[in-house]
């Protein structure tokens, strides 16, 4: 009742720190996330600066006096000049006549700009000139073309969306047409160069044109110079989690720790009141001047009181044993382990009720075993005992086997009680520990943990299957000494 009143005041506080916890945690990863946004967005600015100013000097000394490549301005005059008065008389007095001119205008310039290019070899050229060691890739794009009869005012032949939505066969790309190159993308972190031609002389050519190059594998190559900083965020945020993880594991035991002790005094309470409360009322009845002259009632009143006081006695001893036991302090003595456990189970017999039945079969003869008599009295005893108070068979059965195993003399003590599930199993050895069954029986929560303290302090291991509703089989491995047999 007090350990379910405590949860219920401590389920908000941990609703409280695990939610404060998971919403600083992301906060933590969004920061962490901007923080790395920021710095690829700053080293995609950055990236190949150097490349850049070069391939922009030897790219406009490759087209002084021209335009977008060698050759490319005796293409536009060839489209343009020639149609000069032609694009005059139209804007004048037809402007539909004049759009639709234009357009023509601009797909036959386009489809010689791309038929006659010269900007592959002459990338290439720039490319080997400056010992370029990038597998880079350019795209060339026509931004505008416009034309003006007072060499003030411009016309426009070409920019993209001049058209609308009307169909025009131009393949275009970024800001204008696609003149040349297979970079997948034009960009502003991948801009060369923008050069704009114009004279301001009546009719002239207005013409714009971009450069633009990159390598192909740019976000690759951003990101690889980004890993001492992806790294160290990772690194961060890990180890933020590796924190927390410990924190609330941590935390978790020690709830668990409460709660077992909250379990062992609730338990211990209810163990130390039982035979106290029967001692007192023997006593009490010994009081009475009736009783204390009835030499039988006497006698039963004292047998009760005396084995009350003993079982107050061995939960004392039992508590204490807990916490001065270990491998260091134990004295030990050899013994011929058949015959002591002979001996252990004739004793452990005359205290059970008829519906118990205790089997030993020895496989193994003459094994003589340092050990703690006591430890391993108490050890087999409580194994015993749990054997008996988790079972609700007609008849309990418990089975003790002497054995050769794995180079290990085994002892194995199996019982037909109600079982254990894989939960309790790695649970059953723990101080103060009681498995969740529908079986009404008392105790601390102590036997298991003693004989695991047992087996540690004799240096000795367990191993523990159990089935729910078939049963548990308890086997100790002795470790094999040719000086325990004789052999």
């Amino acid at each position: 009742m007090v350990k379910e009143k405590i949860n219920r005041l401590l389920l908000p506080s941990i609703i409280l720190y695990r939610s404060i916890a998971i919403c600083c945690m992301a906060i933590l990863i969004v920061v962490q996330a901007k923080l790395i946004y920021n710095t690829y967005e700053l080293k995609n600015r950055q990236y190949n600066l150097d490349e850049k100013e070069l391939i922009n000097d030897a790219y406009k000394q490759a087209i002084r006096n021209e335009v977008l490549f060698p050759g490319g301005a005796k293409i536009l005059r060839q489209h343009i000049d020639k149609n000069l008065v032609k694009f005059q008389e139209l804007y004048t007095n037809g402007p539909k006549e004049f759009e639709a001119f234009q357009k023509q205008v601009s797909e036959e310039l386009y489809k010689d700009l791309t038929r006659y290019s010269t900007m592959d070899s002459l990338f290439r050229a720039i490319h080997t000139q400056l010992a370029l060691t990038n597998d880079l890739q350019f795209l060339l794009i026509l931004n505008n073309i416009a034309i003006t009869f007072d060499g003030i005012s411009y016309i426009p032949i070409y920019h993209k969306g001049v058209f609308g939505d009307a169909p025009v066969n131009i393949r275009e790309v970024g800001q204008g047409m696609l003149i040349d190159g297979d970079l997948s993308f034009a960009n502003r972190e991948n801009l060369v160069t923008s050069i704009s031609i114009s004279d301001p002389s009546p009719n002239t050519l207005q013409v714009s044109f971009s450069l633009y190059v990159d390598q192909y594998n740019r976000q690759i190559a951003i990101l690889k110079q980004m890993v001492p900083t992806l790294s160290l965020s990772l690194m961060s945020i890990a180890f933020v989690l590796l924190i927390y993880y410990f924190t609330y594991r941590n935390w978790l035991k020690q709830k668990k720790l409460a709660d077992m002790k909250s379990d062992f005094l609730n338990s211990i309470t209810h163990e130390f009141n039982t035979p106290i409360s029967a001692i007192l009322v023997a006593n009490k009845s010994l009081q009475n001047p009736d009783i204390i002259t009835n030499y039988t009632r006497v006698n039963t009143l004292t047998g009760i009181i005396k084995r009350q006081t003993d079982r107050l006695q061995t939960l004392v001893n039992q508590a204490l044993d807990i916490t001065s036991m270990s491998k260091e302090n134990i004295e030990k003595e050899s013994h011929d382990l058949e015959k002591l456990l002979e001996e252990i189970i004739n004793d452990y017999e005359l205290k059970t009720p008829e519906k118990v039945q205790i089997r030993y079969t020895a496989f193994t003869s003459g094994s003589i075993v340092p050990l703690n008599r006591f430890l391993f009295t108490t050890m087999l005893y409580n194994i015993f005992d749990n054997a008996l108070k988790y079972n609700n068979a007609a008849i309990k059965n418990i089975t003790v086997i002497t054995d050769w195993k794995e180079r290990h003399l085994t002892v194995s003590i199996k019982d037909n009680g109600i079982g254990m599930a894989e939960s309790t199993i790695s649970h059953i050895f723990e101080k103060f520990y009681r498995g969740k069954h529908n079986l009404q029986t008392g105790g601390l929560g102590l036997g298991l943990f003693y004989v695991k303290q047992s087996l540690e302090a004799h240096g000795w291991r367990l191993h523990l299957q159990s089935q729910i509703g078939v049963g548990s089989e308890f086997c100790i491995f002795i470790p094999y000494h040719t000086n325990n047999t004789g052999l």
